[in-house]
């Protein structure tokens, strides 16, 4: 990130991140999957109001303030918690929220245009990618596919990639580009190779990687953390943040949802008001 680094103003998503309750750990990871990314928790941080000062503060990131200014009040903040590995653990709470809020938006603005049919991947072209995200980078699905349930970026932590909507002229005009290049360099991902991506598995042809790293061609597992067995794995899709109980309800179990119920009943998130009662309130379109 260049150290003058600024978001472009978007206040929408700016609501989004202050919109989440602060929870400590030991209750955030109580919550069903689906509903973590409705919530905001610093593992190591125990204390309400630093969480909701640190969640506060990254929330100016998308009102224009600059990312250094940002992710220095933000570990000064986490400093008594975590010492050493305030830094660090700053600008990973910066790309994931951050990164999150905007992707929320653009999922919205997208989903809500009828002439958008797809979305495209792209990824941080820098040294920082991570080679799997790297080789995702330009794949074109359409915006209505399961893949963009547990893909849509910020898929695992720290992800700073996104996604744009796309017309049918423009898909087209990809495909025609496509017909001359190798099929495992196709941007359009269509077919058996939709199914492919879907289970997790993606071809793509030697890549040269932005720092200059060459890699050949190769199957890449782009499996989520979410189905890698990971306890307390990274889950989130813009979708999700929508999903009312009722429907979230028909998902799991009686038995499920009636050992989240009471703990959702019993737990409070502040004076007077249960983790239940925050997610019975209306969902902002």
């Amino acid at each position: 990130m260049p150290l003058s680094f600024a978001i472009s103003p978007n206040a929408a998503a700016a609501q989004t991140i202050r919109d989440k309750p602060a929870l400590i750990a030991d209750v955030f990871q109580q919550l069903l999957p689906e509903l973590r990314g409705r919530a905001f928790t610093i593992s190591g941080v125990e204390s309400l109001h630093a969480l909701e000062t640190i969640r506060d503060e990254i929330a100016t990131l998308p009102e224009g303030a600059l990312w250094d200014d940002v992710k220095a009040n933000v570990a000064d903040s986490l400093d008594p918690w975590l010492g050493d590995q305030a830094d660090r653990r700053a600008t990973l709470l910066l790309r994931t929220h951050g990164f999150q809020a905007y992707q929320a938006q653009q999922w919205a603005e997208g989903m809500q245009n009828p002439d958008a049919t797809h979305w495209q991947y792209l990824c941080m072209e820098d040294s920082h990618v991570r080679e799997t995200h790297y080789a995702l980078n330009g794949l074109i699905l359409p915006k209505d596919d399961e893949f963009w349930l547990k893909h849509f970026p910020p898929w695992e932590w720290g992800c700073r990639c996104r996604c744009r909507s796309m017309n049918p002229d423009q898909v087209d005009i990809q495909r025609l580009a496509d017909q001359a290049a190798n099929p495992e360099d196709h941007l359009v991902i269509e077919g058996p190779a939709l199914d492919k991506l879907r289970d997790g598995d993606l071809v793509r042809g030697p890549m040269t990687m932005p720092d200059g790293k060459k890699l050949p061609g190769r199957a890449w597992n782009i499996t989520p953390p979410s189905d890698r067995g990971q306890s307390g794995a990274y889950l989130w899709n813009p979708s999700t943040l929508r999903i009312p109980l009722s429907q979230l309800e028909s998902t799991y179990t009686p038995e499920e949802w009636k050992v989240f119920r009471e703990f959702a009943q019993s737990q409070e998130i502040s004076p007077g008001q249960t983790v239940w009662d925050w997610l019975s309130q209306p969902l902002v379109p």
